[in-house]
C-alpha cells in the first residue's frame, strides 16, 4: 500500500531521495537506522531529520547523480515560496495564474519537443531548460495561490473576484 505524502512536505521529499539513494545509503549517510528513514518518510512531527542529515540525504543524492534541485532542499524552497507569497487570494489571481502556468507549460513542453528532432543544438538544450524552470515557478505561485484559499488562510472573500 503506498502512503500519501502531502505535497511539498519534507517526509516526500525525503522518501524521494531514500528511493533513489536507496535505504542502505541513506542509512550510512544519515547514520540512522531504516526504522528512523521510515518514520521521517512518514512525516510524523516527533520524527525528523537534523538539519546536517538532510543535508547529507541531499549531498548523497547529488553525488550519485540525481538531477535538478536535490529533494530536501527543493522542498525547502517551494515551502518558504509559498509561505511568502501573500494569503490573501482571489479568484481573478487564480485565473491569472492558471493562465501563466498554462502559457509557461506550453513553452517548456514546445521546447522540450524540439529536442527530439535529430541535431538538436546545445542552444534549443539550454533553452528547453530555462523554459522549463520557468514553468517550474509558475506552479510554485500557483501552488502559493491554491493554498491561500484554505480555509483560514482569509481566502476568496468575496465572489466576484475581490480578496
Amino acid at each position: 500500500m503506498t502512503k500519501a505524502r502531502a505535497p511539498l512536505s519534507f517526509a516526500l521529499a525525503i522518501h524521494e531521495a531514500t528511493l533513489f539513494l536507496g535505504i542502505p545509503v541513506a542509512t550510512r549517510v544519515t547514520g540512522r537506522a531504516k526504522r528512523t528513514l521510515e518514520l521521517w518518510r512518514e512525516g510524523g512531527k516527533r520524527a525528523t531529520p537534523s538539519l546536517a542529515q538532510a543535508f547529507a540525504l541531499d549531498r548523497a543524492y547529488v553525488e550519485a547523480g540525481g538531477t535538478g534541485l536535490p529533494p530536501i532542499i527543493a522542498s525547502y524552497l517551494r515551502q518558504i515560496e509559498t509561505i511568502m507569497v501573500s494569503p490573501a487570494a482571489c479568484r481573478a489571481g487564480l485565473l491569472s495564474d492558471l493562465g501563466y502556468v498554462a502559457r509557461e507549460s506550453s513553452d517548456a513542453f514546445a521546447a522540450s519537443l524540439a529536442l527530439t528532432q535529430p541535431g538538436a543544438s546545445a542552444t534549443a538544450i539550454h533553452h528547453a531548460i530555462a523554459e522549463a524552470e520557468q514553468s517550474e515557478r509558475a506552479i510554485t505561485r500557483l501552488l502559493a495561490r491554491l493554498k491561500s484559499f484554505l480555509p483560514g488562510n482569509r481566502a476568496a472573500l468575496g465572489k466576484t473576484g475581490e480578496s
